[in-house]
């Protein structure tokens, strides 16, 4: 999604939607605060409850292919967990749920983006698992790179469906290792955005209670 408003001079920022859709129409973002990041910083400070903005979108072509039934990688790092959340929702709930594994890389503890949540989801959801990584914490169980700990987390990956995203590096070391591994080239997703979106035209959405910065 774009999200800005020029009015302010706060210029559109890309943002993944961090739920699956809901009957409701209701979008999480995941808003991390950038230092002099001016959208970032207009949402953490500015954009009030209620307030009403604009989002255009959504774009991209992260997205499941619906002939494959495989199971499912999702690699994020920071918050590129966004997609990879609202992913992890759609393909549990879907008529016909895929085997997901989550592994996500937080630089800490505190950073681990619902850490409670992924737990709770390994009891309650058949089907989900969940690994992570603590890359500035040189105590935790696993404190690598992705890209270095996916062969002996997983092994192959012949027959999955794989989802990366969050930096560029990340993002570039793990489609690597994953096609080494045996993932289809063709089958490994990286998130993505048009440059150049077409304007979006309606009434603004307004923002409910709850929803700002999540």
């Amino acid at each position: 999604m774009l999200l800005g408003d020029l009015r302010y001079q706060v210029p559109a920022r890309s943002y993944s939607v961090a739920n699956a859709p809901r009957p409701d129409g209701q979008i999480s973002l995941l808003v991390t605060r950038v230092p002099n990041g001016p959208t970032s910083s207009w949402v953490h400070e500015q954009l009030a409850v209620d307030s009403p903005v604009v989002l255009s979108g959504p774009y991209g072509t992260f997205v499941p292919d619906p002939q494959r039934t495989g199971p499912v990688l999702l690699l994020a790092a920071g918050s590129g967990l966004a997609p990879a959340r609202a992913l992890a929702e759609a393909l549990l709930d879907a008529p016909h749920p895929r085997l997901v594994t989550l592994f996500f890389s937080a630089r800490s503890g505190a950073d681990a983006i619902d850490h409670t949540r992924w737990l709770d989801w390994e009891n309650t959801r058949s089907g989900f698992r969940y690994l992570l990584t603590l890359t500035r914490d040189a105590h935790a169980p696993w404190h690598q790179w992705i890209p270095d700990l996916l062969p002996t987390a997983l092994g192959h990956l012949t027959g999955w469906e794989v989802f990366v995203s969050g930096p560029p590096r990340f993002v570039t070391g793990c489609a690597k290792i994953a096609e080494r591994l045996g993932a289809e080239r063709a089958a490994v997703h990286t998130e993505e955005f048009f440059t150049e979106p077409q304007p979006w035209t309606g009434h603004p959405p307004v923002v409910t209670e709850g929803s700002v910065g999540r």
